[in-house]
């Protein structure tokens, strides 16, 4: 149980963290063509218009990773 709160925990957490906002971000530094462009223009990542499935995973991506993290701290520390 040490073994997996002090490394596949954490692991695990930042694994999410990345794939949600892979599918979030993704977009912005692997496209082509003219949102390649709108991007070089200065356009901002976070638009108000595509608030939709992609920003749900960005925020479910943090608020699990970051209660899985708190989560396995705790129950590290009750265990040890």
């Amino acid at each position: 149980m040490r073994f997996y709160l002090k490394w596949i925990n954490p692991l695990i957490a930042v694994l999410i963290f990345v794939i949600c906002c892979w599918l979030y971000f993704g977009r912005y530094f692997v496209s082509f063509g003219s949102e390649k462009a709108l991007m070089l223009q200065g356009k901002s990542i976070i638009d108000p218009s595509e608030l939709s499935l992609p920003m749900y995973f960005f925020a479910k991506g943090l608020f699990c990773s970051s209660a899985l993290l708190l989560l396995g701290e705790l129950l590290k520390r009750k265990i040890h």
